[in-house]
């Protein structure tokens, strides 16, 4: 007999009340690895967001628009998109939302996209414009290279976009920080933070077509010099294109 997933969808109060003790919570482990990278907290201080309540889309682009320019469009979806579909969304200067928050005994893993992952791990990002001019990049990038069917080219994309982007280590002056999206909204930066679990980032690795598995922790987490050495992996992509 197979089992009918129910569908999550919002509830106001009880969101709130989940939002603020997985915030309190997950901002209490980034700051005990010290491990809060600045491009993340400079982000997060341009966007105003009370740690009391859920931040609303609206709300979001409002406070975003000053700096960077993104519209976050709320949907009543639990799904992730084809990349192509998200950098696209991407390229336009919009980003989606989906359509619920976890629970607090969900914050080490959830099976589905929520907006917590959203808006923790992307949005005070995406709040910088040198990072968001260096993702724009890659979406552009990632369009061309899909339209044009270079799958060799898609896989070293593929590969930032995860592996870098999602589940990166980035060296700053006061030490190594989380880089990845994922690591705001999940437990998974405890396993990052593992020295026997990090691997200096090579060109060999871009090349290699590795992945990363949404449905569990990676287990491996790479190391990467700084911001302006993506924009050149991209960069030089681009110019095979």
């Amino acid at each position: 007999m197979s089992l009918l997933k129910t569908k999550r969808t919002f509830h106001p109060t009880e969101d709130d009340k989940n939002w603020k003790i997985l915030f309190e919570l997950h901002f209490q482990n980034l700051q005990s690895l010290n491990a809060i990278s600045t491009l993340w907290i400079s982000g997060f201080s341009k966007l105003g967001m009370n740690q009391s309540r859920r931040p609303l889309a609206d709300r979001l682009t409002q406070a975003i628009k000053p700096y960077t320019g993104y519209t976050f469009i709320q949907t009543d979806e639990n799904i992730i998109l084809e990349q192509i579909d998200w950098y696209r969304m991407i390229a336009n200067y919009q980003m989606p939302l989906t359509s619920f928050v976890r629970t607090p005994e969900e914050l080490e893993y959830c099976d589905e996209p929520d907006i917590w992952h959203d808006i923790m791990g992307h949005i005070p990002f995406l709040a910088e414009k040198d990072y968001s001019d260096m993702y724009q990049l890659l979406a552009q990038t990632y369009i061309t290279a899909y339209e044009s069917s270079r799958s060799d080219l898609l896989k070293e994309l593929d590969f930032i976009g995860g592996m870098l982007i999602e589940l990166g280590l980035i060296k700053e002056a006061s030490g190594l920080k989380a880089f990845g999206a994922t690591f705001y909204s999940s437990s998974e930066v405890f396993a990052a933070f593992k020295p026997e679990n990090q691997i200096q980032f090579t060109l060999d690795a871009l090349v290699s077509g590795e992945s990363y598995d949404r449905h569990s922790f990676q287990g491996k987490y790479y190391i990467f010099d700084s911001l302006e050495q993506l924009v050149d992996l991209i960069d030089n992509i681009r110019t095979r294109l």
